[in-house]
Order: structure tokens, then sequence, then C-alpha cells
């Protein structure tokens, strides 16, 4: 999944460069965007059930500053799904293709019940297809 953003001054820190935890919030956007192309939800309720896919790690390793109204596109893939987890990997590249920054991010899908208590679940089959289908198509490309 590929998006490209425009970095703004709220994602910034005092010395007009991307923040840190910009980055995180990017991989998100760009997961949210892959669930979205797949006609997939990524959060929804059912039977007295909230179901999701909290982050279990995240990582990123920075190699160039980005600044202010710098735009970066962000390439986001599926490494393995194993079970109820989904291994992400993620890069930030410049216009000019230069890799300013590298992820990753693991899921799990979960269950959370009416008192907030969160255990891990087998994430739905349909789910689990079009996510895997859609890896090995990329992997093809």
């Amino acid at each position: 999944m590929v998006i490209e953003r425009r970095i703004t001054f709220s994602q910034t820190d005092a010395a007009g460069l991307i923040h840190f935890t910009t980055y995180f919030t990017l991989m998100e956007e760009a997961e949210a965007a892959l669930f979205r192309e797949l006609g997939l939800p990524l959060l929804w309720e059912s039977e007295g059930f909230a179901y999701g896919f909290p982050r279990v790690n995240c990582q990123c390793k920075f190699r160039r500053p980005v600044g202010f109204d710098s735009p970066v596109r962000v390439e986001l893939s599926i490494t393995d799904i194993e079970g109820q987890r989904i291994f992400y990997s993620c890069r930030f590249l410049s216009p000019e293709g230069e890799v300013c920054a590298s992820g990753s991010m693991v899921t799990a899908f979960a269950k959370r019940d009416s008192s907030g208590a969160l255990s891990a679940s087998e994430m739905p089959e349909p789910t689990r297809e079009a996510l895997e289908s859609w890896k090995n198509q990329v992997k093809k490309a």
C-alpha cells in the first residue's frame, strides 16, 4: 500500500523536523488505507464485543531528516501473517526516492468485551484470505 503525505506543522518538533511519533501514525494511515482498499473493516462491533488489530510491536529507524511541508511517500507491505498476527514492513521515501526511515509494526487480532478486557481471537477467515491474497500479489509485482 502506498500513500503520499505532506508533513504538516503539527507533525514536527521544535526544530521543524518530523516528530518521531508521526512515523507511527503514518504507518497506521497506510494500514487503514490497505483495509479500505480491500473492503475490510479495521474496527467493528458485534454481539457485545469490539474487534480490531491492536499493536503488539512497533519500531522505526530514522535515516535522514524530513522537515515541515516536505512530501513523504509511505510504502507499507505485509511480510507475514501468523496466527492472529500481521507483520508489516514500512519505508518512508523522499520525492527523490531516498529512504528517510524504515519501520515495522506487528498487530494482533483481538476482541474487547464490555468491561474493557482484551483477548486474542482468531482472525476471521475472509479477512485472512484478503490480506494473504494482497500480500502475495504485491510480492509477485
